[in-house]
């Protein structure tokens, strides 16, 4: 009789256990529904207690989207060889070589009347070609590591104004390259560059020869180019007032506070 007690009672043991295991279940269950019905944002929920499950499954959950959201880096966002150059080294090309440039064609026009006239011994033509641009003077080095030779003695050296506007002209079109990997004999502006030093240099041989004709005819054709030059070094043309005086070749510093280049 006892026998049959104790089993009796232990039935009724895992009944209750089992019928108040499901009710905890179908409360959570509930609980979770109205949270998910008041709460849109399951990342906005306010989280009551939980159990070792619970925070199990919440762990992996985070897991797995800080996996989604971290795993993989975002591409980077480089700028290119245009942006840079628009921003660095056309503004430094400008203020370092437009001086020079319109010095040369301040020049290159002043002689435009003798050419045109004949007078191929003009000294507006002779001082385009010859070497009066005084590049550095005779001096001896400070500080020479090797004192008394010819090593720390510097000469005099001067170059012309042509030579001077063929490198400025260069060196301005080469900077409006719009690819860093891009040779200079590709760039756009040096091409056109390199087309009006063509012609000037047939200028300076017809001179020579005193070919009249052949010294008007290619004067033309330089001074065409040369404007096709200036309007993609963004300069402006040659029949512009900005020509008709000599311009200032000196490079204008720029300063932010103490510091200046």
């Amino acid at each position: 009789m006892s026998m049959r007690w104790s089993a009796l009672v232990c039935l009724l043991a895992v009944g209750s256990a089992s019928f108040v295991g499901e009710l905890q279940l179908q409360r959570r269950g509930v609980a979770v529904a109205a949270a998910r019905r008041a709460v849109p944002a399951p990342c906005m929920a306010a989280s009551g207690p939980m159990g070792r499950r619970d925070a199990m499954a919440t762990a992996a959950a985070a897991a797995a989207a800080l996996c989604l959201l971290g795993g993989s880096p975002s591409p980077a966002m480089a700028s290119g060889g245009a942006t840079a150059g628009k921003t660095t080294t056309i503004p430094i090309a400008k203020r370092r070589y437009f001086g020079r440039v319109k010095q040369g064609v301040f020049e290159f026009l002043a002689m435009e009347n003798a050419v045109f006239k004949g007078e191929l011994t003009s000294d507006d033509i002779g001082d385009f070609f010859a070497d009066t641009i005084v590049v550095s003077k005779k001096r001896t080095k400070t500080n020479c590591l090797a004192p008394g030779t010819s090593a720390c003695n510097v000469q005099d050296t001067s170059t012309s104004r042509w030579e001077d506007m063929k490198l400025s002209c260069f060196l301005l079109g080469n900077a409006f390259r719009v690819d860093s990997g891009k040779p200079p004999e590709k760039v756009k502006q040096v091409k056109e560059a390199k087309v009006f030093f063509a012609e000037v240099e047939k200028v300076r041989k017809a001179t020579g020869t005193g070919d009249k004709k052949s010294a008007r005819v290619h004067y033309a054709a330089a001074k065409e180019a040369l404007d096709i030059f200036l309007n993609d070094v963004e300069l402006p043309p040659t029949s512009f007032p900005d020509y008709k005086s000599a311009a200032d070749v000196s490079v204008p510093s720029l300063c932010q506070g103490a510091f200046c280049i």
